[in-house]
């Protein structure tokens, strides 16, 4: 009875795990949730790096795919970026989400 407790809480919980891979300046450190998820590059950015997340966590693939963002917004703060840009969410059975993207740092716009 405990193994199958145990299994079933893995299933609902499941496990996310994420990589980042530097490809500019780094800066101070963001909170995660100071960072924007964005789906096309915004004007006045500048690449940080690469992030990656894969989780298995959740019983849909929508929880599946939020774990994973949450995950990207929290390496990509970790390298400085106040921003991210999804390029790429992959969902499969049993293979749970997949998302990649850019960490950005987003200058103020400034009006003159």
């Amino acid at each position: 009875m405990k193994c199958i407790i145990l299994s079933l809480l893995t299933l609902v919980t499941g496990c996310t795990t994420g990589t980042h891979y530097v490809t500019g300046v780094l800066g101070p450190p963001i909170s995660p949730a100071q960072v924007v998820v964005y789906y096309s590059t915004p004007t006045n950015s500048t690449t940080i790096g690469r992030v990656t997340a894969h989780s298995y966590g959740g019983l849909t693939y929508a929880d599946a795919s939020a774990d994973a963002l949450t995950e990207i917004r929290l390496q990509a703060g970790g390298l400085g970026a106040n921003g991210v840009v999804v390029y790429n969410t992959d969902t499969a059975p049993l293979c749970g989400a997949h998302v990649r993207a850019n960490a950005i740092f987003v200058s103020p716009s400034r009006s003159d």
